[in-house]
C-alpha cells in the first residue's frame, strides 16, 4: 500500500472517529446544574460572640462543591437566630423550604411531627458508609422523634462545673473528684458561705447559677413522661432536686450572688455550658490566667438516686421533605455533621464540642486547647469525652417547650415559699399535665 493510501486511510478512520465523538456529544445529555439550598441563621445556638459563624460552612461548601462539581449550593446570610424558627415557618408554607437547613431544638419537635423535616431512616439504613455509632448516644438521639431520626446532630454542648481552686484551698477544703454528690457539694457551700468582712452581710458564696433543673438531671429524674402526657415533678427524684435547690438557695438567705462575685474569686462553684465558657470575658479561653484564682472544670454533683450527668444542648441539621434532590441533600447533610474534617473545625471556629466520638476524643483536640488555653487548660479532652458518654436523652414532644417554661417560672415561686410545698407541687403538676393534653 502507497503511502499516500496509509494517509487517506488513517484521515478516514480520524474523520469516523471524531463523527462518533460528535454524535455522542449531541445524544448524550450533558450532566446539569443542580442547586442545593441551605438554611442558616447568623451567630450560634448558644448565644455567645462569634465571629465566625459562616467560616466552617463556607469552607465545608466550596469542598463539597469541589467533589460534586455539578452541584451549587447557595444559603441567605443575616438572619438572625430570633427571627430564624419565624422565617423557616413562612418558607414552609410558600413550599420554599430549604434543602438542608439548621434545626433549632425548639422547633424540632414540632417540625418532626408535622412532616417539615424528612425521615432520615431509609438513606441510613442504605448507607454502607454511615454509621450511627460514631455519634455520642446523646448528640444522635437528639434528632430522634417516634423511633425514627429526622436530624442529625451538628454541634453539642453540655454543662460543666467550674470550681475555684483558690477558694477552696484557702477555705482549707479539698478539691471534689468527679464522683461526688450532692452531700459533698451542699457540705463545701455550707462552709465556704459567710460574712467575710464583718458587714453583717454575707460576701463569699458557694455556688452562682445553679439551677433546679441541673439537680433533676443528676438525680436521675425527668421533667415529663416519655410521651409528654404527664409532668413527672411529683416523682420523688424531682421533689428532691427541687427542695436541694432550695436548700442551697437557703445558704446564703436567698441573696442572689452575681456574676461578677464569681469573676472578682468570692464563689466557690459555678455550673457553666461550655460553650460559654469558651467565650467567657474579658480574655476568651483564658480566664484561668488573667484572674487571681485558679479555675478547674469537674461533672456536676450527683444526687441520692442519679449520676454525675448534665443535660446537653444540641444543635441538629436536616432535610426538607419538600426536596426534589435526596440524594445531595444526604451527601451534604452528611458532610457537615458526619465528616471529620468539618466537625474538627468546630474546635477552632465555634464553640461547641463536636458529636463525633473520634473527633472530640483526639490528639488534635488535645492540641488545639493546648495551644489555645496553655498546658494548664481547665476542660480536659477526657472530661469532655465523659460527659458527652453521659449525657442525658432530650426528651421530644410537641409541647415540651412551652411545658418546660410554665414549669421553670413556677418553681421559681416554690423556691421563695416555704409554706404548703406538697400542696403547691400538685397544684403545678395539675396544671402543667392539663396544657400537656389540651
Amino acid at each position: 500500500m502507497s503511502k499516500m493510501a496509509v494517509w487517506w486511510k488513517r484521515l478516514i478512520i480520524a474523520g469516523l472517529l471524531l463523527s462518533i465523538a460528535g454524535i455522542f456529544l449531541i445524544v448524550a445529555p450533558k450532566e446539569e446544574k443542580v442547586t442545593l439550598t441551605f438554611g442558616m441563621f447568623a451567630g450560634n445556638q448558644w448565644d455567645v460572640p462569634d465571629d465566625d459563624c459562616y467560616k466552617i460552612i463556607d469552607e465545608t461548601i466550596e469542598e463539597f462543591e469541589k467533589k460534586y462539581p455539578n452541584i451549587e449550593i447557595k444559603y441567605d446570610s443575616g438572619i438572625l437566630k430570633e427571627d430564624y424558627s419565624e422565617d423557616l415557618s413562612q418558607k414552609a408554607l410558600k413550599g420554599e423550604l430549604p434543602d438542608v437547613f439548621m434545626v433549632l431544638p425548639e422547633d424540632f419537635n414540632i417540625f418532626s411531627s408535622i412532616g417539615v423535616l424528612k425521615n432520615l431512616d431509609s438513606f441510613i439504613k442504605s448507607d454502607a458508609g454511615f454509621d450511627p455509632d460514631a455519634y455520642y448516644e446523646g448528640s444522635y438521639d437528639a434528632g430522634e422523634f417516634n423511633g425514627s431520626q429526622y436530624a442529625l446532630p451538628y454541634e453539642s454542648v453540655p454543662t460543666l462545673m467550674f470550681v475555684n481552686k483558690t477558694l477552696l484551698q484557702k477555705e482549707g477544703i479539698k478539691m471534689p473528684e468527679n464522683q461526688w454528690t450532692w452531700d459533698d457539694f451542699y457540705k463545701i457551700c455550707q462552709k465556704v458561705t459567710k460574712d467575710t468582712d464583718g458587714d453583717g452581710r454575707i460576701d463569699q458564696f458557694g455556688v452562682y447559677n445553679y439551677d433546679w433543673k441541673d439537680a433533676v438531671f443528676s438525680n436521675g429524674g425527668r421533667l415529663f413522661n416519655q410521651a409528654g402526657t404527664e409532668c413527672n415533678i411529683t416523682a420523688d427524684a424531682v421533689e428532691n432536686a427541687i427542695l436541694f435547690t432550695r436548700k442551697i438557695k437557703e445558704l446564703s438567705g436567698y441573696q442572689n450572688p452575681t456574676s461578677n462575685d464569681f469573676d472578682t474569686g468570692k464563689i466557690a462553684f459555678r455550673p457553666m455550658k461550655f460553650s460559654e465558657f469558651r467565650t467567657y470575658k474579658p480574655y476568651p479561653w483564658k480566664i484561668n490566667k488573667y484572674f487571681e484564682f485558679q479555675w478547674d472544670c469537674i461533672r456536676l454533683p450527683a444526687g441520692p438516686d442519679g449520676k454525675n450527668e448534665t443535660s446537653m444542648d444540641h444543635l441538629l441539621m436536616g432535610i426538607s421533605s419538600e426536596t426534589k434532590n435526596d440524594e445531595m441533600a444526604w451527601e451534604f447533610l452528611k458532610m457537615l455533621t458526619y465528616n471529620k474534617n468539618t466537625q474538627q473545625k468546630l474546635f477552632q471556629y465555634s464553640q461547641g464540642i463536636s458529636p463525633l466520638k473520634e473527633v472530640t476524643d483526639s490528639e488534635e483536640t488535645e492540641k488545639i486547647f493546648r495551644e489555645d488555653m496553655g498546658e494548664d487548660t481547665v476542660v480536659k479532652v477526657e472530661l469532655l469525652n465523659e460527659v458527652m458518654e453521659q449525657a442525658v436523652e432530650t426528651q421530644k414532644f410537641r409541647k415540651y417547650d412551652t411545658a418546660l417554661q410554665f414549669l421553670d417560672n413556677e418553681v421559681d415561686r416554690l423556691m421563695e415559699n416555704d409554706e404548703n410545698f406538697d400542696e403547691n407541687i400538685l397544684n403545678i403538676k395539675g396544671q402543667a399535665d392539663e396544657m400537656l393534653n389540651e
